[in-house]
């Protein structure tokens, strides 16, 4: 072969397996269990990108749509739907990182737990458990989580001298440079006590933050991503002053701070938390219809994956200003498009979705106007009525987390 016949060839090589890489970078990838049924409704069993993926809510139903009779066996089926899903990717319970459990009565928290322990493995994910209102299709239990590829890159967080027992959830997991933190509330870890007074119980759960954040060589700059959880929104002034004690002004946190009926362990205020190692690779996002805030960032890009803050039917600087449902939607998702679009994103670099409604008769209603807004792919997603709210305006919140898709 000629020498310029060479160089051609070479060039074509190399062009080959850019574009090779390009495509794997931009992949992304639905991944259903191997039973799975068509069922129509605007999202994905799960999304993998790159290395994560992101499983939707599942709740109880099997896949023929039978609803086992007791609330232990409804557990079983729903952590089995997650398992049906990671084993479609190749993974299984130990690939997980993070999980949320939902629980509309959290009287059965010692059930689920049970049945929890007894199918988890011995890698469990940081989890968070919450008491909400409702779920969708009559399902008393629903769960979703993140899951990595590489079971060997988590690496659990302990801080030292948090006591270590047998089916406790771990502090916090860490996967490459990601710490996912299992929900941290206001017990004293030393005595196992709950401070007197509101104020001393936000401070004791930052500062529990704080302690789980050290143990994986991280401060509060490092936080991407915060969900408050409490059990009374006339709270959310109380807190937020001392929340915005333990983040610089206009570099907080991506946010979305939620009412829940009950949270467990005698908490009124629970976080549960996403941080990044690299700070470099952390950067607020900041629309320009939207001022900085002592509390919340719009959204945090970490790397190629932006976390962004609930969003409701506000029209920035002047509130929510109709009560109506659809129009209430189609705002929310006008300023998460605002967050995307300033992190160079839109709908279709969304890979996980969840949706809190003030009123789960309201479900059909937002999915028929919800699916207008992706294309191709529906992230996964999560839906839930998290409190028994009447008295506010927001008919509906949703938060999101996207990934950048690699550009050519």
């Amino acid at each position: 072969m000629k020498r310029d016949q060479l160089s051609k060839a070479g060039w074509i090589l190399l062009l080959g397996i850019g574009l090779g890489v390009l495509a794997d970078a931009q992949e992304r990838r639905v991944i259903n269990p191997k039973n799975f049924k068509p069922h129509g409704r605007p999202y994905s069993s799960s999304i993998l990108v790159g290395d994560t993926l992101y499983v939707s809510g599942q709740g109880s139903r099997d896949a023929d749509g039978k609803l086992p009779e007791t609330f232990e066996a409804q557990v079983r089926q729903s952590l089995q739907n997650v398992r049906d899903i990671l084993q479609g990717g190749g993974m299984d319970f130990e690939n997980m990182v993070w999980m949320t459990i939902y629980l509309s009565d959290l009287s059965h928290y010692e059930v689920m737990n049970k049945v929890y322990w007894e199918m988890i493995g011995k890698n469990p994910p940081a989890r968070t458990v919450l008491g909400i209102a409702d779920l969708p299709a009559g399902n008393k239990v629903e769960i979703n989580c993140i899951a990595v590829t590489d079971a060997g890159s988590k690496k659990t967080v302990w801080p030292s001298g948090w006591k270590q027992s047998p089916n406790t959830d771990p502090p916090a997991i860490l996967a490459k440079d990601v710490l996912y933190l299992s929900a941290q509330g206001s017990r004293n870890p030393q005595t196992g006590n709950h401070p007197e007074g509101y104020p001393a119980q936000v401070k004791q759960a930052l500062e529990n933050v704080g302690e789980v954040l050290k143990a994986g060589g991280m401060t509060h700059k490092n936080v991407v991503w915060v969900n408050p959880y409490l059990d009374n929104f006339k709270q959310y002034e109380e807190m937020n002053r001392v929340y915005e004690s333990f983040f610089e002004f206009g570099n907080t946190p991506g946010r979305g701070t939620i009412e829940v009926v009950q949270l467990p362990g005698q908490n009124h205020i629970v976080l549960s938390c996403i941080a990044g190692a690299d700070v470099a690779k952390r950067k607020a996002v900041k629309p320009r219809n939207m001022p900085p805030s002592p509390t919340a960032s719009p959204g945090i890009l970490y790397g190629d994956t932006l976390y962004l803050s609930a969003k409701s039917g506000f029209i920035p600087g002047q509130g929510i200003v109709t009560p109506d449902f659809e129009l209430q939607l189609r705002q929310t998702m006008r300023n998460l498009l605002d967050g995307l679009e300033e992190a160079g994103m839109d709908f279709t670099d969304v890979v996980s979705c969840t949706v809190y409604l003030k009123d789960m008769r309201d479900y059909d209603k937002m999915n028929n106007l919800y699916r207008a807004f992706f294309k191709d792919i529906f992230p996964a997603r999560t839906t839930l009525q998290q409190s028994l709210d009447g008295e506010t305006k927001t008919e509906e919140q949703i938060s999101v987390i996207a990934v950048r898709k690699a550009k050519a």
